[in-house]
Parts: structure tokens; sequence; C-alpha cells
């Protein structure tokens, strides 16, 4: 059976046009963009086709360049998407084309996918060897080399790596990246041939496996960051936020560190939504996410739970030195900083025919006293939440006022 080298993201209809026109055991279909992003993790295609419909759109076509680096990334829409789609092309999409496809893009797209169209080659693989060769070039000697190298490995992959000699493994062929459970092995010729000799061919084993590294690496790192992020905002989804607090709040226990929890929402975001589009609405929540990342510390944990409701962790990453100081007052002020940055901030989004302000309405819970897990202190944020709303909204409210 042959397997499929065409990911085809498109909404049911223009997926199984497509399969019909391409070839069905060429193409593999997904609506859905997580199960898409899910195969591109998998294994590498020839091609990703995105439909210009699809969920959050220059996201996903950015995801989608990650992963799938050395392939080709393309477009389809309408006419009415072409201005869309034609802008990311370049540092994001190869090229798009216009749905229904022509003839001659039908048959353009089966030359794809039966292999007939070479894939794009790498552009940072000389790049990354004459990093190499800067090593090699400042090494006095074979050890001092491979010292180095297994520094720039590290780097790269965040994986330690360490040296082997090829009669160790059985190796015939050189080189080798053997992965280990918490190391990368690398094999290279090790002989008592002059420096010069040794660091070459040490050089050409490095630079073959370099760019297998560096694509895994990536890979590796993409879904890591597709599984703990909100495709939208970017700030933790509401499971990564859930995993992270329960990580402090089992050390600020031990240490009697300081953790509070704000809840937190956009005052009558549905009229935005309504009024503006979503798509505006969606900019909307990108603009307040990335001011609550600048306004916070660097180590607050900030996250989208749902919706328009986001929850932020303000903690210490060590204990008080005076054990009775309150932490109330802190992340109080924290949290009214961010209250009144988005009070502040012009939305441009909303156009000129809108003030283009917005408020927002929040709640603040305090470890242990409002809550011991982190569904507890949600429970207690979001009645203090529900009072700042009646209150009037544009509001920080404390649990118990």
């Amino acid at each position: 059976m042959t397997e499929p080298t065409l990911l085809v993201i498109a909404q049911p209809s223009l997926a199984s046009e497509l399969a019909e026109q391409v070839g069905a055991d060429r193409v593999c279909c997904k609506s859905d963009p997580y199960e898409a992003l899910m195969e591109m993790g998998r294994r590498k295609w020839l091609a990703v086709l995105i439909q210009a419909a699809v969920g959050d759109y220059a996201g996903l076509c950015r995801a989608s360049r990650r992963l799938q680096a050395d392939s080709r990334v393309l477009g389809l829409c309408g006419v009415a998407d072409e201005m869309q789609v034609r802008q990311l092309v370049g540092p994001v999409l190869d090229d798009y084309y216009i749905c229904p496809p022509s003839p001659e893009d039908v048959k353009a797209l089966r030359d794809l996918a039966s292999g007939e169209v070479m894939p794009l080659v790498p552009t940072t693989a000389s790049l990354r060897a004459d990093v190499v060769a800067e090593l090699v070039e400042s090494a006095r000697s074979v050890p001092e080399l491979e010292s180095r190298l297994e520094s720039l490995v590290l780097r790269l992959t965040g994986a330690k790596a360490r040296w082997v000699q090829a009669d160790q493994i059985g190796a015939d062929d050189l080189p080798l990246l053997l992965s280990g459970q918490d190391s990368r092995v690398l094999a290279a010729p090790r002989s008592a041939a002059p420096l010069g000799e040794a660091a070459a061919a040490t050089l050409l084993a490095v630079q073959r496996v370099l760019p297998v590294l560096i694509a895994n690496a990536s890979r590796m790192d993409s879904l890591h960051r597709l599984a703990v992020t909100d495709h939208l905002t970017g700030a933790y989804n509401r499971r990564y936020f859930y995993t992270l607090t329960e990580q402090v709040l089992a050390q600020a226990r031990g240490t009697r560190g300081r953790v509070a929890l704000l809840l937190y929402d956009i005052d009558d975001f549905k009229r935005y939504n309504d009024h503006f589009s979503y798509a505006v609405g969606d900019g909307i929540l990108c603009q307040v996410a990335a001011l609550m990342k600048r306004v916070s510390r660097s180590h607050d944990i900030v996250a989208r739970i749902g919706g328009d409701e986001f929850a932020i962790l303000f903690w210490d990453r060590e204990a008080p030195r005076n054990p009775d100081s309150l932490p109330l007052q802190t992340a109080y002020d924290l949290a009214e900083r961010f209250r009144a940055a988005v009070a502040g901030q012009d939305f441009t989004l909303l156009g000129p025919q809108a003030t283009g302000k917005l408020t927002i309405s929040g709640g603040l819970a305090l470890f242990p006293r409002d809550g011991q897990t982190v569904r507890e202190l949600l429970r207690s944020a979001d009645k203090a939440l529900k009072s700042a709303k009646r209150a009037g909204k544009n509001g920080i409210a404390l649990v118990g006022e």
C-alpha cells in the first residue's frame, strides 16, 4: 500500500475533492488542526496544504513550518482570502493555490505527491557546518574538539552527548547517532593521526549527524510548545496551568512560599465579538495575554483557562525573608497594575469607530488561606471575580470582600 505524501488540512468537502483529483492513496486529509499537527509530529511529508478557512490560520501555518521545516507548506484559499494568505508567503508559506484548483494546479500537486518535484533543501546546513568548522579551527587537540562539540550538541538539543570509539559498538560505517536514555551517543573515528587529519574525520562525522540532531530537537520543541500552550494566545493552556500550579503549591508547602492566583476576564467581551467579528475578538485576546506577560514578572505563570477567561499565578521563587510578611499587598499591587494597564491600553483593532478601550474584572485568591489546591484556589477566585462584576466591573476583588 502506498504511503500518503501530502497532508491536506481543509474542510471535508475541499479535502475530498483534492483527494479525488490528486489520488486518494497519496493524500491524508484532516479537518481538525490538532490532529493534523500530531500527524506532522509523527513523520515528514513532501508537502502540507492548509486551507485558509481552518482555525487560527496564521498560527497553524507557523506551527506547520516549524514541524515540517524541510517540506513545502502551501496555502489553499478562495479569492476573498487571497490577500491574507499572500502575506504569509515567504517566511511561512512557500506558495498558495486558489480554490478550486485549475487543471494545471492539480497536475502540479500530482507531481508533488509522486515525488517528481524535489523537496526543499534546508538552507541552514552549510551555516551549521561553518559553526562546527570554527570550533575545529580553534581546537588544539581532538579531545578539546570533541568537548566543544559536546557543548554544541547540548546547546542545540538540550541533551548531553558523549563520544565512543566505533569498534566499541561494532560500527562499520560512520557517523552514528544513537539515542541513549539521557544522552546522545556520537561515534566518530579515533586514530593516532595528526590533529588536522583526525579533526577533519571528526568534523565530517559531525557534519553528517548535526542536521539530524537539530531537526529532532526542533520537532520535539515544537511538539512540546503545542502540548502546553494555547494555540491562539501563546499563553499556557488550562491543563498545563494545573500541572505547573500544583508543582508551585507543593514547593510552597515546604518553604512557606507566597502564592496568589488571579482569575480575570474581559468585561462585556461577547459584545466585542458580536459587533466587530470573531477575528477582532481573537486579536484582543492575544493583545491582552501579551500585555499580561509584559506587566507580570518573568517567573509568574500566565494561562488561558477558556474563552476570554485567564489566570495568572503570582509566586515567589524563594521563601520570604520575614516569615510574618504578607503576600496580599504584593499580589494585589501586581493585579491592579495589570488592570490599569488594560484600561489605559489603546486597542487599535477596535478601529476609529470605537473607543479603543477595554476593561477587565478579576478575583484574587491566596494560598493557603483560600485554597490548598489549584481547583480550590480557582473556585475561590471565581467567587471573588463574580463579586467584582457585581460591584460594577473594571476592578479586582479579594476573596471574602
